[in-house]
């Protein structure tokens, strides 16, 4: 219904100390190696977080505040339908197209890193479909806050 039309629900963490290319680097391998309790011990909103046969993350989460969740894909090898550009300033990011079962292309992530100082800034963004309620666009923020803050504690405690 919302075509190709979309919405962004975007944060900013600033991360004291820190490498924001190790940080990029360990979030990439956690889908590379599978690693479903980094990802879901992030949030209590996440059910499944996990590398499908395809090599794409499958996600089951609640999002915004839905009382239900949702499943889908994000394929981080493509960018073709994605609505937010790459910020040069931003030289990390991890950003792939997010699909439904049936290969419809209902938003993506584009999570963008850049060293400052010490430490880093995280600028993250989700598109999600037009016509989804403003209110869950805004209450996705927290959600975004919530687990990658939780992701750049596990990466630190990591070593990365």
């Amino acid at each position: 219904m919302s075509g190709s039309k979309r919405r962004f629900s975007v944060c900013e963490i600033e991360v004291a100390t820190g490498s924001a290319s190790q940080f990029a680097r360990w979030f990439d391998d956690r889908n590379i190696l599978n690693d479903e309790r980094a990802m879901i011990d992030a949030c209590p909103d996440h059910y499944i977080i996990a590398r499908d046969d395809l090599g794409r993350q499958l996600v089951v989460e609640t999002t915004g505040g839905s009382p239900l969740p949702g499943e889908f894909t994000v394929d981080y090898a493509d960018l073709s339908s994605l609505h937010m550009p790459a910020d040069p300033s931003y030289p990390h990011q991890v950003a792939g197209v997010a699909r439904l079962g049936d290969g419809l292309a209902i938003g993506g992530v584009r999570h963008q890193f850049r060293q400052e100082g010490d430490g880093f800034r995280a600028l993250l963004t989700v598109e999600f479909p037009a016509r989804v309620p403003r209110k869950m666009i805004a209450q996705h923020r927290w959600h975004l806050a919530a687990e990658f803050s939780n992701w750049i504690e596990a990466a630190t405690a990591n070593g990365s």
